[in-house]
C-alpha cells in the first residue's frame, strides 16, 4: 500500500472511529441528541476528506519523486561531466577572477609536471613561459575582464623548464545572474604539431645536405633586401658560385664523395660572409649569395676573391686530398636588374663568362657577358636538334706504331657544324652536352656512325688497324652499354677486336665493382680498352693492376713541353717504366715535333698520335691516307 494510500486509510479509521464513538458517548450521556443522518454526514465528510488528502498526498509525492530523479539525473551528469574533465586529455583549470587557480585536472598535472598542491592556489604566471609576445598576457587579461573569451597559441614551460606551445581556450564562467565567477581555461599541447610543421617548413625552405637556405628562400630573401635597398638607397650584390668540374668529381669519386665535398664548400661560402647575408644553395653545384648595404663594388670583389681562395684550399675526404675551384658570376641592384629573377639570370650569365675564361674566378654582368650567356643558349638549343638535322659528324685521327711507321688505330672524334653557327669547336659543345644529357644518343649515333665507317672500310680492305671510340662517364654508367655495343657489332658484322673504347682514369672510382664489371663484359666481346688523358685525373696507380686495360694514352699536357720542363720529362719516363713493367700498350697524344717523338721513341713509347703525323681527317682523306702509309 502506498503512502498516501496509507495516510488516507488511517485519517479514514480514526475518523470513522471518532464520529461513531463520539456519537455513541453523546448517546449515553445524552439521549435522543444526535440523530443517523448526522452520523451518515460525518462518515461522508470523513469520506471526502480522506479523499482529498489522498489526491494532495500523492500530488506531493510525485512532486517528490520527479524532484530526486530530477536530482540524481542532475548528479549523474555532474559524476559524469566531473569525470570527463578530470580525465580529459586535454589539461583544464579554473580560476577565480583574481586568476588564482582553484582547481586543476589530471592532464595538466601530466602537462606541467606540477602536483595538484603546486597549482592550486596560484596563478598561471607559474607555468607561463617568458618567451610569449610582450603584451600578449595582459591582452588577454583585458579581454577576460570585459567578458569576452580568448583563443590562441601559447608557449608554457614545464616543472622542469622545458618550453611547449599549447593552443589555448579561455572562457567566463557566469553565476544565474549573469555575473563573471570564474574563468575556464582548456590548452591542448601542440607541440607535436607545431615540431611537425616546422620540419615541414624547413624542408621546403632549407637544403636537406647543406642546411643552407634553398633557392626558394633565397628568391624571398633577395626580394626583401630588394624591398630594403629601395627604401634606403642601398645596394644588393648577387653572386652566382658554381662549382668547377664539380660533376667529373662526382662521377669519377661517387655521390658520397660530391656530398661530402658540397657540404665542406657550402661551410666555406658561409664563413665568408656575414651572419646578416644569405648563402643559399641553388642546385647540385650552385650556390647563391646575397649581400647588402655593400659601401661599393670594390666589397664584392673583395668577398668574391675570398671565397675564391677559401674554395681553393685542399679538402681531405676519405684520406684522399681534393682540389676544388669555383666560378662566380657578380649583379649588382640597381644598376643590373630590378627583380630578384632578372638579378639572378644576369649572375647566372656573369658565371658562365668567368667559366668561359677557365674558371678560379669571378665576373660582373656587363652587356658582353649577357651576349656570350645568349649566344651559349643558342648552342644548347641548336645542338638538341642537331643529330635529328644530321649536323653531327665524325673524322678520324690515325695513331702510328713508331716501330713500323703505320697506321695501328684510328680514333674517332666528333664534329659538328651548324648551318647558322658555322664549325663549332667539341670544347664548346662537348661539356653542354654533358650537362644536359644529350651526351646519352650522340654517344650512342657515335658508336652506331663509328661501326658503320668501320664496316665499310672492311669492304674496301682496309682491315688492318683498330678503331677506336671515346665512351663518356654518363654513357659508361648505363648498365645497358655492354648490351647494346655487343648488338650493334653484331648488326654491323664487325668482330670486336677491331673497336678499341677509352675512358677517362676518373671513371674508375666511382663504383669500382660495377666499374670493374662492366670493363670485363667489354673484354669479353674482344674490345680493347684505353684509359684516355692518363695523368690528369684523381685515380690510383693501383687502379692499373686492378682493371683490364691494354693500353695508355699519355695526356698532351705532359709531351707539349716535354724537351722544355724537367718534371714533364720524368713523369712521361715513370709512366712508360710503370707500363711497360704492366704489360701494356702506351699511346703519347698531341706528338707534333720529330724532336718529340724521337725522345718519346728512345724512352719506350709504342704510338704516336698528333699534328706530327696527321690531323683528324674526313673518312675519305683518311682512306688515301692509310693507303699511302701501306705503299709507302
Amino acid at each position: 500500500m502506498s503512502f498516501p494510500l496509507r495516510v488516507a486509510a488511517i485519517y479514514a479509521t480514526f475518523s470513522v472511529l471518532w464520529i461513531t464513538l463520539s456519537d455513541q458517548l453523546v448517546e449515553t450521556v445524552f439521549p435522543n441528541s444526535i440523530t443517523t443522518i448526522q452520523t451518515y454526514k460525518g462518515w461522508g465528510f470523513v469520506f471526502f476528506s480522506s479523499l482529498l488528502i489522498l489526491v494532495l498526498l500523492s500530488r506531493e509525492l510525485q512532486r517528490r519523486n520527479r524532484a530526486e530523479a530530477r536530482l540524481q539525473a542532475s548528479s549523474r551528469q555532474l559524476t559524469k561531466l566531473s569525470q570527463a574533465v578530470s580525465q580529459s586529455p586535454v589539461a583544464i583549470f579554473i580560476t577565480d577572477l583574481a586568476g588564482t587557480i582553484e582547481y586543476v585536472n589530471d592532464a595538466f598535472i601530466r602537462t606541467t609536471g606540477l602536483v595538484r598542491e603546486e597549482a592550486i592556489g596560484a596563478k598561471p604566471e607559474l607555468f607561463r613561459s617568458a618567451k610569449n609576445a610582450g603584451n600578449l598576457i595582459s591582452d588577454i587579461e583585458n579581454t577576460l575582464m570585459q567578458g569576452g573569451s580568448w583563443e590562441g597559441e601559447l608557449i608554457n614551460q614545464r616543472k622542469d623548464k622545458t618550453a611547449y606551445w599549447v593552443q589555448s581556450g579561455i572562457s567566463p564562467v557566469r553565476s544565474d545572474e549573469g555575473k563573471i565567477t570564474h574563468f575556464l581555461h582548456i590548452e591542448e599541447d601542440i607541440s607535436l604539431r607545431k615540431a611537425q610543421a616546422n620540419r615541414i617548413k624547413h624542408q621546403a625552405n632549407y637544403d636537406s645536405l647543406t642546411e643552407l637556405p634553398n633557392r626558394f628562400l633565397a628568391m624571398d630573401r633577395m626580394s626583401q633586401a630588394i624591398n630594403v635597398a629601395i627604401r634606403h638607397q642601398q645596394s644588393v650584390v648577387v653572386m652566382f658560385v658554381d662549382l668547377d668540374n664539380f660533376k667529373q668529381i662526382n662521377d669519377s669519386l661517387g655521390h658520397e664523395v660530391g656530398d661530402q665535398l658540397i657540404t665542406l664548400a657550402a661551410s666555406r661560402i658561409r664563413e665568408t660572409v656575414r651572419q646578416t647575408d644569405t648563402v643559399a644553395r641553388y642546385s647540385g653545384d650552385e650556390f647563391l649569395i646575397v649581400l647588402t648595404d655593400l659601401a661599393n663594388s670594390d666589397d664584392a670583389s673583395r668577398v668574391a676573391e675570398k671565397v675564391l681562395s677559401m674554395l681553393a684550399a685542399p679538402y681531405r675526404i676519405d684520406g684522399r686530398e681534393l682540389s676544388l675551384t669555383a666560378s662566380i658570376g657578380i649583379a649588382l641592384f640597381p644598376e643590373d636588374g630590378q627583380d630578384p629573377y632578372e638579378l639572378l639570370r644576369h649572375a647566372d650569365a656573369a658565371m658562365f663568362g668567368a667559366k668561359d675564361e677557365g674558371g678560379n674566378r669571378y665576373e660582373y654582368y656587363s652587356a658582353e657577358v649577357n651576349q656570350a650567356a645568349t649566344e651559349r643558349m643558342e648552342i644548347e638549343q641548336r645542338l638538341r636538334r642537331a643529330l635529328e638535322n644530321d649536323e653531327l659528324y665524325l673524322e678520324y685521327q690515325p695513331l702510328i706504331d713508331l716501330n713500323s711507321g703505320k697506321v695501328c688505330t684510328v680514333e674517332a672524334l666528333l664534329r659538328w657544324n651548324n648551318p647558322t653557327l658555322g664549325q663549332i669547336p667539341p670544347s664548346r659543345f662537348i661539356p653542354l652536352a654533358e650537362a644536359t644529357g644529350l651526351i646519352l644518343p650522340i654517344g650512342d649515333w657515335v658508336i652506331r656512325e663509328a661501326l658503320t665507317q668501320l664496316s665499310q672500310w672492311e669492304q674496301q680492305g682496309l682491315n688492318d688497324f683498330k678503331l677506336s671510340v671515346n665512351i663518356s662517364p654518363r654513357q659508361f654508367s648505363n648498365p645497358t652499354l655492354s648490351r647494346t655495343i655487343a648488338e650493334q657489332l653484331q648488326s654491323h658484322e664487325i668482330s670486336g677486336d677491331r673497336l678499341e673504347l677509352e675512358v677517362t682514369e676518373n671513371l674508375l672510382m666511382r663504383n669500382q665493382q660495377e666499374t670493374k664489371k662492366t670493363l670485363n663484359q667489354l673484354r669479353e666481346l674482344g674490345i680493347s680498352l684505353a684509359l684516355d688523358d692518363f695523368g690528369t685525373g684523381y685515380s690510383s696507380l693501383s687502379y692499373l693492376k686492378s682493371f683490364p686495360f691494354d693500353t695508355l694514352k699519355i695526356d698532351r699536357c705532359f709531351i707539349k713541353d716535354l724537351l722544355e720542363h724537367p718534371q714533364d720529362q720524368a713523369l712521361v719516363n715513370a709512366t712508360l717504366t710503370l707500363a711497360d713493367g704492366l704489360g701494356l700498350n702506351t699511346v703519347g697524344e698531341g706528338v707534333e715535333t720529330a724532336e718529340q717523338r724521337d725522345y718519346l721513341l728512345q724512352h719506350g713509347l709504342k704510338v704516336a698520335q698528333g699534328y706530327l703525323y696527321s690531323r683528324p681527317l674526313s673518312p675519305e682523306q683518311l682512306e688515301n691516307f692509310l693507303r699511302q702509309t701501306t705503299s709507302g
